[in-house]
């Protein structure tokens, strides 16, 4: 009688990933790219939750004659919450509220953005992808992230074509 096991590692998805840092709002950033590749970045219906009170602006596009998706992500997300302090009402100025910053992928805490790139296999023009990047007024500059030794790559998967 034989004996099957099943993997974590069964079905490793391969994709391109690009770190950009840069001081545009992600809604410029989208209409950017949208000009520099001819794509059609369109913001999502509902952001991406990838913990409870943790999601971050997403936009995705599927093109249908190379088959590539797209899908660009804001990687800071501020979350703000109200302190309660015992013995005290509301502060001077009213109730008092904190900020706490949150990651799509926190090992990268310094990017601004994601971008996946989505293709059967490697994506072949990510060296081109790269360099338009780079010229793109208001991006500092863009690299390619090694997805193998990244923690929080669980996150990723809900950009996936599906």
């Amino acid at each position: 009688m034989a004996i099957y096991k099943l993997l974590d590692d069964f079905y490793e998805h391969s994709y391109t990933l690009i770190a950009i840092h840069g001081s545009l709002a992600d809604y410029k950033l989208a209409y950017l790219l949208n000009l520099e590749f001819q794509i059609k970045l369109q913001r999502l219906n509902t952001d991406v939750n990838i913990a409870e009170e943790k999601s971050v602006p997403t936009f995705k596009w599927f093109d249908d004659e190379n088959e590539v998706s797209w899908a660009l992500v804001k990687n800071k997300t501020s979350i703000e919450t109200s302190i309660e302090l015992a013995n005290v009402t509301t502060g001077l100025f009213g109730a008092d509220k904190a900020t706490r910053n949150a990651f799509f992928i926190s090992e990268y805490s310094k990017v601004d953005y994601f971008l996946k790139i989505d293709e059967e296999g490697p994506y072949h023009k990510e060296i081109e992808v790269l360099m338009a990047l780079k010229k793109i007024p208001g991006i500092i500059t863009a690299y390619k992230v090694e997805t193998q030794q990244l923690k929080s790559k669980n996150n990723l998967i809900f950009l996936t074509n599906a």
